[in-house]
């Protein structure tokens, strides 16, 4: 019987296989750091989990991912017969739910949602958002999905269709499915048909996948991007053709571009998979790759800077856009979380210079305040916020303003009547993955493998996003977009636990490795 691991690509040179060794080790004892304090602590004091629901919840997902995949194991022969057909149902079995709920979960957008949709609408109307012209020269990072909302809405318009609250959960909803159908080819190009069927498992066992169809804002909206990058780089680690690879680096870089522009935190993706590049492939494709890429990436903001100062003037927006440092600073206070006060300080200051000096300043004496143990403290209340909600945060979106009652809300907002089982059971699927993840990056970490690396991208960019929000402002969705990463980076572990082979076996041609005469 085959198992997952028979399927894992080469990992290419061994290279600096101790370094890769050390990193899978720091990688599983910061999540155990973190899923452990979310156990014990209950999400500290935001979440307010009970230990004993957690960890029932916890124990039920992984043994009904432990039963589903030893079935799979089991019939994977047949399954592999009609992965097709299992994939078209499944697809379009999670596309009619969604769509359903989406339609009884219909809201009025509100707050940045509300800049976002409501600015895409009266564009498409009106030809302009003059009414959020102000919001946009604060926060230009969301113009990207202004505009790939405007594109959308307008499409729409120009079919008759005026229902952009069901244009935009259309959208999303072909997005989310989109993610599941890259999720699952990635997984079946990692570990065969068996990694197909318990991808699509991994998505179906997880709730919020069922609502976020409307939460159609950054995170969701950014979710196809992370993993398509990554299927397009495995694609072109296995053509010979330098013009066939060429092609699919284009690709990847209008997949980074396009996700970028939404959020930022894509590009977290990209730098994991340079990394991987740099440490596998000869220096002449990952020259090759990273130059297409960055040539993409700056047509992409060079078209997005055109049509934003089309709208904005260039001076109000270099005088009144956040600057980055500011989420920075806010995320060195409290909870990290959001603080009125720190933006009401930052935009104390008109002059740029003097408004950048300020901030620097005032994270030097945060810091100081802080001091070593209380900072500890600080990143890990923050990385229990960012990764410990299992709702993905859809509330922030769904809480909007009702157009219809539904006994849904019940469950996905919070202070409803069944809030608090449904974060812990979103949740006790979330910590499993965790542990999942853990055990393989562990036994990776300590396994006899000869410098093999088969999970170092979605690692990388999992714990590189971790970085990234323990430093920044603190808010339970923004992990989100990288869900279908965790997912690949969980799937080993299953087999694992089912008894599959901890070494490697010998690697497939690898056509980096042909005298590496080409890019």
């Amino acid at each position: 019987m085959r198992t997952l691991e028979k399927h894992v690509p080469d990992a290419g040179p061994a290279g600096p296989a101790g370094l890769v060794r050390l990193f899978y080790c720091v990688f599983a004892l910061c999540f155990t750091w973190l899923t452990a304090h979310i156990i014990v602590n209950g999400g500290w004091y935001y979440y307010g989990y009970k230990e004993v629901r957690l960890l029932v919840c916890v124990s039920l997902a992984l043994g009904v991912l432990l039963c589903v995949g030893q079935l799979v194991k089991k019939y994977e022969p047949a399954l592999k017969k009609h992965t097709g057909v299992i994939t078209a149902v499944f697809l379009a079995v999670m596309a009619a739910l969604q769509m359903a709920l989406g339609a009884q979960l219909r809201y009025r957008p509100v707050f940045d949602l509300d800049a976002v949709y409501g600015g895409a609408v009266e564009w498409v109307e009106t030809g302009s958002f003059s009414s959020y012209y102000d919001y946009y020269a604060r926060f230009f990072n969301n113009f990207g999905v202004l505009r790939f909302l405007y594109l959308i809405f307008r499409l729409a318009r120009g079919m008759g269709i005026h229902d952009y609250y069901l244009a935009a959960t259309a959208v999303n909803c072909l997005l989310s499915v989109g993610t599941m159908f890259v999720t699952g080819l990635t997984a079946r190009k990692l570990f065969g048909v068996y990694g197909q069927i318990m991808a699509y498992a991994l998505f179906a066992v997880s709730p919020p996948f069922y609502f976020i169809a409307p939460a159609f804002y950054t995170d969701a909206l950014s979710m196809p991007f992370p993993i398509l990058t990554y299927w397009l780089y495995l694609l072109a680690k296995e053509q010979p053709r330098l013009r066939t690879r060429l092609l699919l680096y284009a690709l990847m870089g209008g997949a980074v571009a396009l996700g970028a522009q939404i959020k930022a935190t894509v590009m977290i993706a990209f730098i994991a998979i340079a990394i991987d590049s740099v440490l596998t492939r000869p220096w002449r494709r990952t020259a090759a790759m990273t130059v297409v890429v960055a040539a993409v990436l700056l047509l992409g903001q060079a078209g997005l800077e055109h049509t934003i100062y089309q709208h904005l003037d260039r001076d109000q927006v270099e005088q009144e856009r956040t600057p980055l440092l500011h989420w920075v600073m806010m995320g060195l206070t409290g909870t990290g979380m959001y603080n009125s006060a720190d933006y009401a300080f930052t935009r104390s200051f008109a002059d740029a210079d003097e408004q950048d000096a300020a901030l620097k300043a005032e994270i030097k004496d945060r810091l100081r305040d802080l001091g070593p143990d209380g900072l500890v403290r600080l990143l890990t209340v923050k990385g229990n916020i960012c990764f410990g909600d299992g709702t993905y945060g859809l509330s922030d979106c769904l809480g909007g303003e009702p157009l219809s009652q539904t006994g849904q809300r019940e469950w996905l907002l919070p202070g409803g009547a069944h809030n608090g089982a449904y974060r812990h059971i979103c949740t006790g699927v979330l910590l499993a993955l965790y542990a999942l993840m853990i055990l393989s990056a562990a036994q990776d970490a300590f396994s006899p493998r000869s410098g093999a690396v088969p999970l170092l991208v979605p690692r990388l960019a999992v714990f590189g996003l971790l970085l990234f929000l323990i430093c920044w402002e603190a808010r339970w969705r923004y992990f989100s977009n990288f869900v279908p990463l965790i997912f690949i980076s969980a799937l080993p572990g299953i087999d694992r636990v089912l008894g599959g082979p901890r070494s490697a076996p010998p690697s497939p041609p690898d056509h980096a490795r042909m005298e590496g005469r080409e890019a």
